[in-house]
């Protein structure tokens, strides 16, 4: 498996993470009222959260694999 490979691989993975963050049932980790981040409740904080973190990691993602 060439370095090519292998980074998509990663990226799929780590999209699949990000999803399953999401999406029923990881997301009833997060899917709570109470606890209130920044004035938020703790599951719109969830869903923001994994949104940056993927953006985050998209970033990482295209600076690794600049020759393409």
């Amino acid at each position: 498996m060439n370095r090519r490979n292998k980074i998509d691989l990663y990226f799929i993975l780590f999209s699949i993470l990000i999803l399953l963050l999401l999406i029923f049932p990881l997301f009833e980790i997060g899917n709570k009222v109470t606890p209130f981040v920044l004035g938020i409740p703790f599951s719109l904080f969830w869903i923001v959260s994994c949104i940056i973190f993927q953006f985050i990691g998209i970033v990482i993602f295209l600076l690794i694999d600049k020759d393409k």
